[in-house]
């Protein structure tokens, strides 16, 4: 179970969104058999979509986050919705690098330069985009540089992941403090200084310390309330329906090209790799329809 929770502290005028999403990202590692470093890089990006996806107001509001980079990871995408169902897929998941010079995985060479997109579908007539370039490849650096350019919200954003020895999860998580409009000019400087000096989220879980705990270290505030609190997991929505209309969209010669060579024809959803496969007379069911 990975839990989030969100706050308000000192009197409701900072935001802090708090993830243990340990289970989360072990998860995604065994659905997509990832490597260490392709682990780290996915994962930071399912925990920022998530404590993001917190903040989503209506039910069938939905988030997709790009990461478009030029390293050898390739491309990200993760999905979200207000329920905390998230998704996502890495392009290349078996790359690994050697470590970077503090001795840790080097998700910034492996994501490279290149853009982080995020759209939210809140049930307008057109969903809103924010595109910025990456700051660093590291992911928290660049969702705070995204919320600072983009939606012109000053943040603190941290996220980490820890791998063991054996390539199971140890610890993944990550935070998100954000002063809301009222928020005075002494309460910044006070959080400017504090996360300054705050460890890596990973070291501050290794602590034992509850999110609780976390939402309170990296705010400086004893008092927060708590407003939100849910579990986020990793959940696919694909389903046959959308399967057989990626067919349509692949065209009747196509399909059935590839069924005579292959004898089936076989897809399978990106994201949880689950496979549908159709024969010749489901095929020619699926066009007559």
């Amino acid at each position: 179970m990975s839990d989030l929770k969100r706050y308000l502290a000192y009197d409701n005028s900072v935001r802090v969104i708090v993830i243990d999403a340990t289970d989360m990202v072990q998860e995604i590692r065994d659905i997509h058999n990832l490597s260490n470093l392709a682990t780290a890089a996915l994962g930071r990006v399912m925990i920022v979509s998530a404590m993001i996806a917190s903040t989503l107001k209506d039910k069938d509001n939905r988030l997709t986050v790009q990461i478009k980079g030029d390293g050898p990871l390739g491309n990200i995408i993760v999905c979200a919705n207000k329920d905390l169902d998230v998704k996502g897929y890495i392009e290349n998941p078996q790359v690994e690098l050697p470590l970077n010079s503090q001795g840790k995985l080097d998700v910034s060479k492996g994501i490279g330069m290149g853009t982080l997109t995020v759209i939210k579908d809140i049930g307008l007539r057109d969903p809103y985009v924010g595109t910025c370039e990456l700051l660093s490849g590291e992911i928290g650096d660049d969702f705070a540089y995204y919320f600072n350019v983009s939606e012109q919200t000053p943040s603190v954003v941290s996220v980490g992941v820890l791998i063991g020895k054996d390539g199971n999860v140890e610890k993944a998580g990550g935070y998100i403090v954000q002063p809301l409009p009222d928020c005075k000019d002494d309460i910044i400087d006070k959080l400017e200084k504090i996360n300054l000096k705050i460890p890596s989220m990973t070291t501050l879980m290794n602590e034992d310390r509850t999110i609780d705990d976390i939402a309170k270290n990296v705010t400086g505030d004893s008092n927060i309330e708590t407003v939100y609190e849910h579990e986020a997991k990793v959940k696919c929505d694909c389903s046959l329906e959308r399967i057989k209309d990626t067919i349509v969209a692949l065209g009747k010669k196509e399909a059935m090209d590839i069924l005579k060579e292959n004898g089936m024809l076989e897809l399978s959803c990106k994201f949880c790799n689950k496979k549908y496969k159709f024969n010749e007379e489901q095929i020619k069911e699926i066009f007559k329809d």
